[in-house]
């Protein structure tokens, strides 16, 4: 269960470490994120760790911040090698220890690195060339919800601007995940061996779909499903009651559950309507409801 407790301690244990990296003249802020910062973690939760660097941090950077930490408040896990796909450097501790004879045994740390240029390189995609990409949204809304613990002006200044949603972006995240297509295939899967692996796989793509478009239309950035409360709270416009209907869905037999499935598109295919009526929302519907045509048998010559 998630409580103020859990993030609190949390929010302390590493309020420590955070000299190993602000002594560093070219870290340009630090703030803590995800749960912790929410204010939501539970047992199960980790320390999101945001650094950020003006320019690119390096190898000696890295190890003297380990050898500040480990092993002073636990223990380092691995320093990970730059992914030039995401421009992150990531480093992961475990900090305390369940005894004090095993290592590796805190709670886990991970720590991300990135440079302010990402950082305004990130701001410019997603706000301005409308860039619904998932990993550049849950970028801005961690340093959105993240509380600062080095250089409150920077990131004050970055969480200001992570409140604004433009409406292109809305209309670009709605466009990408909207259209769900295929559903006919759940009575497939039925009729094939009760193949529930496959059907309840492609209820998850559905439930996705329609997560990612109620955060479009929204205007909330994307910042995980891991606490569904938590997304339920940030949606305005929604269906009624829709934390406890996706959950049903898995709860029912299959068919009632394809029908309760299918009422959630249909009502927040009502909410883009309303909201966004430029969208072509009987193009939508048309492909949701799609039924191919089955064939037990050779089908007479044209």
């Amino acid at each position: 269960m998630a409580s103020a407790t859990s993030s609190g301690w949390r929010a302390q244990i590493i309020e420590p470490i955070v000299p190993a990296y602000t002594t560093n003249d070219r870290v340009a802020a630090v703030i803590v994120g995800g749960s912790t910062a929410r204010g939501h973690a539970d047992r199960y939760s980790d320390i999101e760790l945001g650094v950020f660097w003006h320019e690119p941090p390096n190898e000696d950077d890295r190890q003297a911040a380990a050898k500040a930490i480990s092993p002073a408040f636990g223990d380092l896990i691995r320093l990970y090698p730059y992914d030039p796909d995401e421009e992150v450097w990531s480093d992961d501790f475990a900090l305390g220890r369940n005894t004090a004879g095993e290592p590796h045994s805190g709670v886990l740390l991970e720590v991300v690195h990135h440079t302010t240029d990402f950082v305004e390189r990130t701001f410019e995609e997603v706000q301005t060339k409308h860039n619904p990409d998932l990993l550049k949204q849950n970028l801005i809304a961690g340093i959105g919800d993240g509380h600062v613990l080095y250089n409150p002006a920077l990131v004050e200044d970055w969480q200001g601007r992570a409140r604004d949603y433009p409406d292109e972006l809305a209309d670009a995240v709605v466009r990408r995940y909207a259209q769900i297509d295929h559903f006919w295939r759940w009575q497939m899967w039925l009729e094939r061996s009760n193949n529930l692996l496959m059907l309840y796989q492609s209820f998850v793509q559905v439930q996705t779909r329609l997560l990612h478009t109620l955060l479009g239309l929204n205007r909330v950035y994307y910042f995980g499903f891991k606490w569904l409360d938590g997304v339920d709270d940030r949606l305005e416009r929604k269906p009624v009651d829709l934390v406890p209907r996706l959950a049903e869905v898995y709860e029912a037999e299959p068919t009632i559950g394809a029908q309760l499935l299918a009422e959630l598109v249909e009502e927040t295919y009502d909410l883009i309507e309303v909201h966004m009526p430029d969208a072509d929302i009987e193009w939508l519907r048309s492909v949701f409801r799609y039924q191919r045509p089955v064939w037990a048998e050779r089908p007479p010559s044209p």
